[in-house]
C-alpha cells in the first residue's frame, strides 16, 4: 500500500469517526430540543438568549458538519469548524468539571444520561485530538495529499 492510499485510509476512517459522533448526538438535539435546551442550561456558562440560539443552530451544524465530513466536502472550512466545534464541546465540559457541577453532558440526548466526568471528558478530547490530527495533516501536507483536491490541467 503507498504512502497516499494509507492516508487515504487514516482520512477515511478519522472523517467517519467523526461525522458518525456528529450525527450520534445530533439526532436526539433534534428530536427533543426542550432536553437540549435544558442540558445547555445546567452548564450555567451562557445567556438564556444565546442557549436558545445555541439549540437551534448547534444540531443542524452538526448534521452539515457530519455530511461534510463523511462525504469530504468543503475539506478546509469543514475541517476548522469540526476543530472549532470539538474545542468548545471541550472547553465547556471542563468548565464544568473545574466547577464541580454534577450535571449530564447532554451529549447524546435523554436516553444516555452520561456525567460530565472522565468517561465524557475522554470522549470530548479523543475526538478534539482527532479533530486536530486530521486539520494540522491537511494544513501541512503536499498539494497530492488528498486533503487538497487540485484540479488537473489537460
Amino acid at each position: 500500500m503507498s504512502k497516499v492510499n494509507r492516508f487515504e485510509v487514516f482520512d477515511g476512517i478519522i472523517s467517519w469517526l467523526l461525522g458518525i459522533f456528529l450525527v450520534i448526538s445530533a439526532i436526539p438535539h433534534l428530536g427533543n430540543p426542550y432536553f437540549f435546551l435544558g442540558s445547555v442550561y445546567a452548564y450555567q456558562m451562557i445567556w438564556p438568549i444565546i442557549g436558545q440560539f445555541v439549540v437551534m443552530v448547534l444540531p443542524i451544524l452538526q448534521l452539515i458538519l457530519a455530511v461534510c465530513l463523511i462525504g469530504r466536502f468543503f475539506i478546509d472550512a469543514v475541517n476548522f469548524l469540526a476543530l472549532g466545534c470539538f474545542l468548545v464541546f471541550a472547553t465547556v465540559q471542563t468548565s464544568a468539571a473545574v466547577r464541580g457541577l454534577d450535571i449530564s453532558c447532554g451529549c447524546f440526548g435523554p436516553d444516555h444520561e452520561t456525567m460530565v466526568g472522565w468517561f465524557s471528558l475522554s470522549l470530548v478530547y479523543g475526538l478534539l485530538m482527532l479533530s486536530l490530527i486530521r486539520n494540522t495533516i491537511c494544513l501541512f501536507s503536499q498539494p497530492s495529499v488528498p486533503c487538497r483536491k487540485i484540479e488537473r490541467q489537460s
